[in-house]
């Protein structure tokens, strides 16, 4: 069997995309593994359907790296509105769904945006005893926990990320997790262990999100905040109510790589 695909990213975080697929969910599901397999398949921290969804430009479905399906991704969000608007799937304004809810998608002058679920759930200072630091929580689309750090390059964000990613607090779903500097120039970097992929990331555009709900509630910085991560820059624009962002937009760095086709056993 072979498939079409056409490979994105979005600051560096990489999908392979399946547009009207006949085959199934749990066909993909099945087969993400070996597809996003940097050795031995395509190579990509996820896989994106595009599915016809009557009264909307297009449904989204997302398959993490291991087979598990999310109910959102921000960067593979925003990968799909550049390219659906490329394939002319949909216009430079767009409405699709996803596991999240109802998404708005904008192209302006070539840069894609879009809008994500209002951050929920925000519980500040966690204090958990496996932890020296306190942890920040708030579910912008998927949970994600918030650390601050002095030494963000230095920091072991893989095992240090997999203990809070598989911590009983967050249990039975986990959590994503990230890591965050402030720098003496203001500038904010960050890093990602994503479960599912359960390893960093180049870039979470959903944890850019969960990050800039955290670092306006605790330090006061307004919309739009900019975020370094490894792969790329991410930018989020929101409005603030009294305790929480909202009309959340995302945008940055994306990209359509190249097409091809996979033989499928």
């Amino acid at each position: 069997m072979k498939l079409e695909f056409t490979k994105t990213h979005g600051a560096g975080n990489d999908f392979i995309v399946f547009t009207y697929p006949e085959q199934s969910n749990e066909f993909f599901a099945k087969i993400a593994p070996s597809i996003c397999d940097r050795r031995k398949g395509i190579g990509a921290d996820g896989i994106l359907l595009v599915r016809k969804e009557p009264g909307f430009d297009f449904r989204m479905v997302y398959f993490n790296a291991d087979g598990s399906r999310a109910s959102f991704c921000g960067n593979g969000a925003r990968a799909l509105v550049l390219y659906a608007w490329k394939e002319g799937i949909a216009s430079e304004s767009m409405r699709f769904v996803s596991d999240a809810g109802v998404h708005k998608g904008l192209v302006k002058e070539g840069d894609p945006y879009v809008s994500l679920p209002d951050p929920k759930d925000v519980q500040l200072d966690l204090s958990l005893p496996e932890f020296s630091f306190p942890l920040h929580f708030t579910n912008s689309g998927v949970p994600h926990a918030v650390v601050f750090v002095n030494n963000l390059a230095d920091f072991d964000v893989h095992n240090v990320g997999r203990s809070i990613r598989n911590h009983p607090n967050f249990a039975p779903e986990g959590t994503n997790a990230d890591f965050v500097q402030i720098h003496d120039d203001d500038s904010i970097s960050v890093r990602t262990y994503e479960r599912g992929v359960e390893r960093e990331t180049l870039s979470c555009g959903t944890g850019a999100v969960a990050v800039a709900a955290v670092i306006n509630r605790l330090k006061g910085i307004k919309s739009p905040i900019e975020l370094n991560f490894p792969g790329g820059l991410l930018r989020v624009n929101f409005e603030s109510d009294a305790s929480n962002p909202t009309e959340v937009m995302l945008g940055g760095q994306t990209a359509i790589v190249f097409k091809g086709e996979i033989e499928l056993d």
